[in-house]
């Protein structure tokens, strides 16, 4: 049954009319090109249109704008550091460690 089908698709793609482009259709093209001004932008302007194209809410964008940040130190801070100021690294840290007595 496939194979039937497929003959019948050949033969209807065989049978379509495609009409020749015409001669001067380079010509025709290249003339229209040119006509088209061409718009130099800058890194603003352009970074400008990219973001616009989001049509996100500017809140979003500080969001977004905050958690890459936070990407970026985190992963740009060394994991272990061995310097003399392991006291200040403990008094930092000291609130990730819950008290449970005071409850």
């Amino acid at each position: 049954m496939s194979h039937m089908q497929d003959d019948k698709l050949e033969a209807m793609l065989k049978a379509r009319h495609i009409e020749a482009a015409s001669p001067d259709l380079s010509q025709r093209i290249i003339l229209k090109s040119q006509a088209i001004p061409q718009k130099t932008l800058s890194l603003w302007q352009w970074l400008q249109q990219l973001f616009a194209e989001f049509h996100l809410a500017k809140p979003a964008y500080v969001l977004v704008g905050t958690l890459i940040l936070g990407l970026v130190i985190g992963f740009s801070e060394p994991l272990s550091t061995s310097t003399t100021n392991d006291a200040d690294s403990a008094q930092v840290q000291s609130f990730l460690y819950a008290d449970e007595g005071m409850l």
